[in-house]
């Protein structure tokens, strides 16, 4: 963080309880909690209310102009949680507050065609962003939010949004984000994980992960680190996974060639080398378990193709047939 930036850190970060924010429509916003906090990049998400309706605010201290400049771009979505008001003075957003998020309500006794709903009103926001030539790098079912209500005929999905475009990036056709771990460890591409390019398709595989998640209630990339042997590192494991899951000797040899003459090629190899009889690969397309059917599996290989040309874009995947009763 650059020097004339800490006074900006220390002044967002010094706001109080039931302190008042008037953001630029006028409305006045009353601080109630702390809902997260980071350091790195330095960030504090706080709930709020005005009136009888609740908003989340965020402080952005990083390319605030740029974030803010791509989300008026944006116009209006009824998929996307894109910022309603910012606070003058403060690098701050104001975002309209759903009570939950994909990750904890895919726990609940969900019927399969609410879970289709959800992934499917969060892919419509991740393909309006690809049309953009938007990327959004941390696609995991947290940032996929939802207002949802309990009666006694069971829950009502009332809105999907996909949130927290903060991290997001512009990337037009031939471009790429290169030399950086995006996104999340249990969520990541293969080749993000690489540091390799990346691009619309790798928040594809990110949200093919998401799709097993809603639907098996289990993050299967998973690991435990405080249980991993000393020296050994998760992300070893989490790749070792990825290959054993999703990888074959056609689109891994594509992924080895996306990624060039990188360094993390040779650990790809490695992990691929070292199943065997006692060590066996468990590809995804032979799981099986009650709720996996044939068009899941078909859907699931075309997000998370090792090769990431070959992956599905978000308006292929809004087409497919798994989706038809969403």
């Amino acid at each position: 963080m650059a020097p004339d930036d800490l006074g900006q850190h220390e002044m967002h970060f010094t706001i109080k309880m039931n302190e008042k924010l008037v953001g630029r429509s006028g409305r006045e916003y009353l601080i109630e909690q702390v809902l997260q906090s980071k350091e790195i990049p330095p960030s504090r998400v706080y709930l709020t209310t005005c009136g009888t309706q609740n908003f989340v605010v965020k402080t952005i201290l990083a390319d605030f102009q740029y974030y803010k400049d791509m989300q008026l771009s944006l116009g209006r979505s009824r998929y996307l949680r894109l910022m309603e008001d910012t606070i003058p003075g403060r690098s701050m957003f104001v975002y309209k507050y759903l009570n939950d998020h994909l990750l904890s309500l895919a726990q609940k006794e969900l019927p399969l065609s609410l879970t289709k709903r959800i992934l499917k009103d969060g892919l419509h926001g991740l393909a309006e962003l690809h049309s953009q030539d938007i990327v959004h790098t941390d696609i995991k079912p947290n940032n996929i939010l939802v207002q949802w209500s309990q009666s006694s005929r069971g829950i009502t999905i009332d809105e999907v949004c996909l949130g927290d475009l903060e991290d997001s990036a512009y990337v037009p056709l031939g471009s790429n984000i290169r030399g950086r771990q995006v996104g999340n460890q249990n969520w990541r591409s293969p080749e993000a994980h690489a540091e390799g390019r990346v691009n619309k398709y790798s928040d594809m595989f990110s949200f093919g992960i998401v799709c097993i998640y809603a639907v098996l209630k289990h993050v299967i990339l998973f690991v435990n680190e405080d249980v991993l042997p000393e020296g050994e590192l998760a992300l070893a494991h989490v790749l070792e996974r990825q290959v054993s899951y999703f990888a074959d000797l056609e689109s891994f040899d594509a992924l080895l060639k996306h990624l060039g003459d990188s360094p993390w090629c040779h650990v790809l190899e490695a992990l691929r080398d070292g199943f065997d009889e006692e060590n066996p690969r468990e590809p995804f397309d032979r799981w099986n378990m009650e709720p996996l059917d044939s068009d899941f599996k078909d859907l699931i290989r075309g997000l998370t193709n090792f090769d990431p040309a070959k992956r599905l874009t978000a308006d292929q995947a809004l087409q497919h047939k798994w989706f038809n009763d969403a």
